[in-house]
């Protein structure tokens, strides 16, 4: 009886190990372009609007440094757009990276919240 414990158990350890390792190899700060190839350009040219530099990516939004016309320091953090991939099953959500609402009764189909906003 015991042994038939140990042995799932082991494999669920194992197994568990392997997700926790793989976990810890992810960047904090991921580089814009390995979500997107033209992600990085697109958050470089928005903050050139701003006259700033990109100087972060977090999720959802990205931070843009700047001067003002005062010479004083600006930063400016805008939001990617809604409905952009941002995790695992979630997408951008006004700035936020928040779990996709599957439907489930009508095919799998998404309600991004992308389209919620566009549709009211």
């Amino acid at each position: 009886m015991i042994r038939m414990m140990i042995l799932p158990l082991s494999i669920v350890l194992l197994a568990a190990s392997g997700y926790l390792h793989a976990a810890q190899s992810v960047p904090m700060n991921p580089n814009p372009d390995t979500c997107s190839a033209g992600l990085g350009e697109h958050m470089r040219t928005r903050c050139k609007n701003f006259n700033a530099t990109l100087i972060s990516f977090s999720g959802c939004s990205f931070t843009c440094k700047g001067k003002n016309h005062q010479d004083k320091d600006t930063i400016t953090k805008p939001n990617l757009m809604d409905g952009l991939p941002c995790g695992l099953c979630m997408e951008c959500c006004g700035g936020v990276c928040t779990p996709v609402n599957i439907d489930y009764k009508n095919q799998l189909a998404l309600e991004s919240c992308a389209k919620q906003k566009g549709s009211s």
